[in-house]
């Protein structure tokens, strides 16, 4: 009688105690799912908000300031004919920002200060009719004006040997990176003797890009 009366006094005892014991379970349980959830949503927004922060650099938007000149086409559907000594006639292919094309088209106005990547490719082709009878000398070169230079100086020059064959495809590239002030004017000179020979599509190109 006795063991029976005591297991009785015990057994509120052990619901209790069974009870705080669920409860506290069913809390961390619960806790546990919280915290899961609060971190599989933190890469989201994380993500979320570097996405709105992210803004083009500097360099991205100078890169879009770009001319992109082609060789002059004449109302024959020919090269235009070289200016005086041997200066090149271009036309505005594509740009972005403030570059102008001045002086009958044979000089480029470069709009800010700043570095600026110059690449030139002169294409030529000796026809089936070749018109010459020795090795042509590709001379070329880059000329720049400038407040600081009021004279026309050389900013690149290069050049190559093409033989009088039929055929016969050759071509001059010139890059390099200048620093050019606000105004500068670039143009381009090449031998005359050698416009006869000059490719007039795509091939022929100059390009200036602000960096």
């Amino acid at each position: 009688m006795q063991h029976c009366r005591a297991t009785r006094r015990h057994e509120p005892g052990l619901r209790r105690a069974t009870g705080f014991l669920i409860l506290m379970l069913w809390l961390q349980a619960s806790l546990r799912v919280t915290q899961a959830s609060v971190i599989h949503q933190q890469p989201n927004d994380i993500q979320a908000g570097d996405q709105q922060s992210v803004q083009p650099s500097k360099n991205v938007r100078r890169a879009w300031e770009i001319a992109h000149l082609l060789t002059a086409i004449g109302n024959n559907g020919k090269v235009a004919p070289l200016q005086k000594d041997g200066i090149y006639i271009w036309r505005l292919y594509h740009t972005r920002g403030n570059f102008k094309l001045e002086d009958n088209s044979t000089t480029l106005v470069v709009p800010k200060n700043g570095l600026y990547l110059v690449n030139l490719k002169m294409y030529y082709y000796i026809p089936n009719d070749p018109m010459c009878n020795q090795t042509l000398f590709l001379k070329t070169k880059i000329e720049q004006y400038s407040s600081a230079y009021p004279v026309w100086i050389e900013v690149m020059k290069g050049g190559d040997t093409m033989q009088c064959v039929q055929d016969w495809h050759q071509s001059v590239t010139l890059s390099q990176v200048v620093r050019f002030e606000k105004g500068t004017m670039l143009r381009v000179v090449i031998n005359e003797k050698n416009h006869h020979f000059i490719v007039g599509d795509a091939s022929t190109y100059l390009s200036v890009t602000r960096l």
